[in-house]
């Protein structure tokens, strides 16, 4: 009796213990793929299709456990406000009919601090700074990101964004924006809201400008479905950005997500002016698998 009795409160510990999987580690990695429509008119039809294969892996460290109870395991780092430094890599395969295949790689490191403490002057400020490497046949490109913000409550933040684009041999791009983040808690759940805007300047051009808005629901803790919208004003032409996503923990430590994306340019009459008279068309799908392990 005594046996059986030690061997249900073991299990009952057991179970416990996975339901409040806290982790300080996160590996993740996933494979995506792109397929463009790419339309020439005006004089002379002419049409390119390339397809984009982007493989990737990256890891986290979080500089304490992350509690999971506050909320769906998809947002446990956002409701913690937990700190964290992670590194990633990606290899991007580029197929183009009648012509090479370039290929590229993508590096990146970025760090996220949150000071919290009790009866810290700054409590729930944070800081975050980023450097990307992109690397291909034709030039190389440095991305280097800050930015500053604040937990407004314990489930808001707003952080504005400053980003610098360098090309090898080429001139630099600077963007500057903001993002505002907002969980709403269910019973049973919840709704995480975001909304982000920008600007890029680029000498002879109108100010490039970015919006976007986007939420996900979480049905419990485990699942997440996410829709996304994004607009780009380029020089009087629009981007539309649609996005949507699915996202499922298996366990409280291993999580996959499928996501979709579709991009439509307007119709542009030529290329920064290098085809006068003609009219480009295109748009692209973008569609992901991904995975992730928590310990």
């Amino acid at each position: 009796m005594f046996k059986k009795t030690a061997l249900i409160a073991g299990i009952g510990l057991a179970l416990s213990a996975t339901a409040q999987a806290d982790y300080r580690f996160q590996v993740d990695g996933g494979y995506a793929q792109t397929s463009f429509d790419l339309q020439t008119r005006n004089p002379n039809d002419g049409k390119a299709d390339p397809d984009l294969d982007n493989y990737n892996i990256g890891g986290t460290w979080y500089m304490e456990a992350v509690d999971t109870s506050k909320g769906p395991l998809g947002e446990a780092a956002f409701l913690d406000h937990a700190s964290s430094l992670s590194l990633g890599f990606a290899e991007d395969e580029v197929s183009i009919n009648g012509a090479d295949d370039p290929d590229a790689q993508v590096y990146n490191v970025d760090m996220r601090y949150v000071a919290e403490g009790p009866g810290w002057k700054l409590s729930g400020w944070l800081m975050e700074v980023g450097y990307q490497r992109t690397e291909n046949d034709d030039a190389n490109v440095d991305t280097w990101s800050a930015g500053i913000g604040k937990y407004l409550g314990q489930n808001t933040s707003l952080v504005a964004l400053y980003e610098n684009i360098s090309v090898d041999n080429g001139g630099d791009v600077d963007r500057w924006g903001a993002e505002l983040e907002h969980f709403f808690p269910f019973d049973n759940g919840g709704l995480k809201a975001r909304l982000a805007g920008g600007k890029t300047v680029v000498s002879g051009l109108d100010d490039p400008t970015r919006w976007g808005l986007g939420g996900t629901w979480y049905i419990g803790n485990n699942w997440g479905i996410s829709l996304d919208f994004a607009q780009d004003d380029l020089n009087g032409y629009e981007i539309d950005r649609y996005g949507a996503g699915v996202e499922w923990f298996i366990t409280e430590n291993f999580a996959v997500d499928l996501t979709y994306e579709d991009v439509e340019f307007d119709d542009i009459e030529g290329i920064a002016g290098l085809l006068p008279g003609q009219k480009i068309e295109a748009s692209y799908d973008t569609i992901g698998i991904n995975a992730l392990y928590r310990f």
